[in-house]
């Protein structure tokens, strides 16, 4: 990969197309607007401007060229970003790391194909179509889903993808055929189609349900792809690649069971609905959530298995610092159920959902409402300590910890006592896991950091609108400057990368259009003396510390010397402050 590629794609992408697909966009004079992917806002605040490349997004301050807008709202790093506009634009990146492997590609166009094939099955099938409908999906979610139908055949995928050139090696490999002497067999027949998608969209795998007019088939209901070359279970979430803008969007993900649980949910507006298929909820799904998520929504079935089956995932989640909650639902339910017959229950049911001790101490209540203190207790020590342990938060195990008193009808500092034994029989290393909770905890702007960066912008926007101007702030500037940073003041800017320099004057325009040259400079002016301000009182700090502890020495000649200096500082500081409060 070369800088040659980068610009090629530019060259060929307009970021306006590439943020205009995952945002809204109007016209504001040159610039385009709109209102943040990455927060909930009301007034827009979101630009970008076509000429130069380049978006900001004044409510969450992120801002850059096109890959770093696909960087941000895919979670992906640069190499992902530069091959996914490469093939938007049509850019071939050449034989490279970044390029994908061709054996793979003749995958994914297989499994694009048998997608489509299974799409025109079912438009031709109208007792299908109709059974999905019956089970409340729209026809229009049915094609957003790429919902198909693998007919009742040995080979009626297999001879169509003959046709299309595939040898049964690569139809095997993508698990679409099942070897059977010199050729294969169809590995789906009679089955509702669903297609797994990749975070790019891309078919990898298929889920099938069995439809048959047969009710003696032992058939099982459902079937899923083989693990592959492009298909491993641990790593797809069924629904994820429709789900994670609004997952982002929400800081929250709706975890289910099944394809017709994500299907509903999502058809009935809670975009951020995905599910696990085939497994447990793994470490790889819980970092794909992560990348996006705080929150995660456990909507299970209320039997036995699905309370085992979010405790798995209730432990996971914990572990990697992610908040988890559950939706109760009713008996025999599952949220497909709940949606087909009135949706506003299912909306209701996420709105009050409990966090996990919460719900789990609610449904073991509901199961065994006259359980013994014994019984209670055992609930406690044997499985809800487990979760309490994992919690990165002290402040919300102390939480946890006076509701398990209040559920066994004790004081808090027994159910204390309890928790520090049981951590003693239990050791786990947890700092270790606290410490990559905090290290993916988005870093904050010192408030020095924004005084350069605005120093920046504005220093840029002056010598674009006057060089006569931006001169005679040089020379006003450069020595006190020289002396807050080390650097003259156009040295200090031209430090700065193109690309960074580009950004912060696109952004500084759209923050600053309307101001003239004279405002601008008196904005500069304030922030240069912030910073100097800033300076002096971090010496006058230090001379207060040599003044502490020159008097604990009894050096009365350099108190009074210092003394002194400290009195001129306070009065510079002072006069200062004044040039920039009138």
């Amino acid at each position: 990969m070369t800088t040659n590629h980068i610009e090629l794609i530019k060259e060929k992408l307009s970021i306006l197309d590439v943020v205009g697909s995952y945002v809204k966009l109007e016209q504001a004079g040159k610039d385009w607007k709109g209102k943040s992917p990455f927060t909930n806002e009301k007034t827009p605040s979101f630009y970008v401007s076509p000429d130069k490349g380049f978006y900001y997004c004044f409510s969450s301050g992120k801002g850059g060229d096109m890959f770093n807008f696909i960087q941000e709202m895919e979670r992906i790093e640069f190499k992902e970003a530069l091959i996914l506009l490469a093939e938007r634009a049509g850019v071939d990146l050449g034989k490279s790391d970044y390029q994908e492997d061709s054996p793979d590609k003749i995958l994914y166009q297989l499994l694009d194909d048998a997608t489509k094939w299974y799409e025109v099955n079912l438009r031709k099938n109208k007792e299908v179509v109709d059974y999905l409908v019956g089970r409340g999906l729209t026809k229009e979610t049915i094609v957003a889903f790429r919902i198909g139908y693998a007919k009742d055949s040995w080979d009626d995928l297999y001879l169509y993808l003959k046709k299309k050139k595939y040898t049964d090696q690569q139809i095997q490999q993508a698990g679409m055929g099942v070897a059977r002497g010199q050729g294969s067999y169809d590995r789906f027949r009679s089955r509702i189609m669903f297609p797994f998608r990749d975070h790019r969209g891309r078919v990898v795998a298929f889920s099938g349900r069995i439809f048959t007019k047969d009710p003696e088939s032992k058939e099982a209901k459902y079937v899923n792809s083989p693990e592959g070359p492009l298909f491993d279970k641990s790593k797809i979430l069924f629904g994820y690649d429709s789900a994670k803008q609004a997952i982002a969007k929400q800081e929250t993900c709706i975890l289910v069971e099944g394809q017709f649980d994500v299907i509903m949910s999502q058809q009935a507006g809670n975009l951020n609905t995905v599910a696990v298929s085939g497994t447990g909820l793994t470490d790889e799904h819980i970092k794909i959530i992560h990348r996006f998520a705080k929150t995660i929504i456990l909507g299970f079935d209320a039997d036995s298995a699905g309370i085992k089956a979010t405790k798995r995932s209730v432990l996971k989640a914990y572990e990697h610092g992610l908040s988890v909650k559950a939706v109760v639902l009713p008996p025999g339910k599952d949220p497909a159920d709940i949606i087909k017959e009135t949706p506003s229950q299912w909306h209701v049911a996420l709105s009050s959902a409990r966090d996990y001790l919460g719900y789990r101490l609610d449904i073991f209540n509901r199961e065994f409402p006259q359980s013994s203190f014994e019984e209670r207790h055992q609930l406690i020590t044997q499985e809800i300590f487990s979760f309490v342990r994992v919690v990165s938060s002290r402040v919300v195990q102390e939480k946890y910890l006076q509701d398990i008193a209040l559920f066994l009808g004790v004081h808090v500092d027994s159910v204390q006592k309890d928790f520090e034994s049981f951590m003693q029989h239990n050791a786990v290393e947890t700092e270790s896991s606290n410490q990559e909770v905090l290290a993916a905890e988005p870093k904050i702007k010192s408030s020095s950091d924004i005084s350069h960066e605005e120093i920046v912008g504005l220093s840029l926007l002056i010598k674009e609108q006057d060089e006569v101007s931006w001169k005679t702030v040089q020379e006003k500037y450069d020595e006190t400057f020289l002396e807050i940073t080390g650097s003259r003041l156009n040295q200090y800017v031209e430090s700065f990368q193109d690309t960074i320099l580009a950004m912060l004057s696109f952004k500084y325009q759209s923050m600053f259009e309307s101001s003239n040259v004279s405002k601008l400079i008196e904005l500069l002016h304030t922030n240069i003396v912030s910073l100097q301000i800033r300076k002096l009182k971090q010496d006058s700090e230090e001379l207060l510390s040599s003044i502490r502890r020159y008097e604990h020495q009894g050096d009365e000649a350099h108190v009074a010397q210092l003394q002194h200096q400290h009195l001129e500082l306070r009065k510079k500081i002072d006069e200062l402050s004044l040039t920039i409060s009138m």
